[in-house]
């Protein structure tokens, strides 16, 4: 489980790296485009961590298909949940195509 200082100045509407003034640019164009960019990287980050979790319950599948122990860290995820990380796949994919199209209209 992630934790937060008490002390943190981060919004709970906002992920923590864009929360916090400090490490934005003070110019406001440049803080627009920081702020555009760690959305960016953000939903990037998503889309791999769930990409994984995916490759890793079917890494899991076909140990127990083939009668082998799983490695370490591997198990299985249920039909609804893999069907839902299929789901905010597509959502992300689609948001971070929509935000890449935006950059070239800009």
């Amino acid at each position: 489980m992630v934790s937060r200082h008490s002390t943190s100045r981060s919004h709970p509407s906002e992920p923590f790296w864009l929360g916090e003034p400090p490490r934005r640019p003070q110019d406001p164009q440049r803080s627009e485009r920081y702020t555009y960019l760690m959305k960016l990287a953000g939903t990037s980050l998503a889309i791999h961590v769930i990409q994984n979790l995916l490759r890793n319950s079917e890494a899991f599948s076909r140990a127990k298909a083939a009668d082998r122990l799983p490695a370490p860290g591997q198990w299985p995820l249920s039909s609804s949940q893999v069907d839902g990380l299929y789901a905010a796949l597509y959502v992300l994919r689609r948001h971070g195509d929509n935000m890449l199209m935006a950059e070239q209209d800009r």
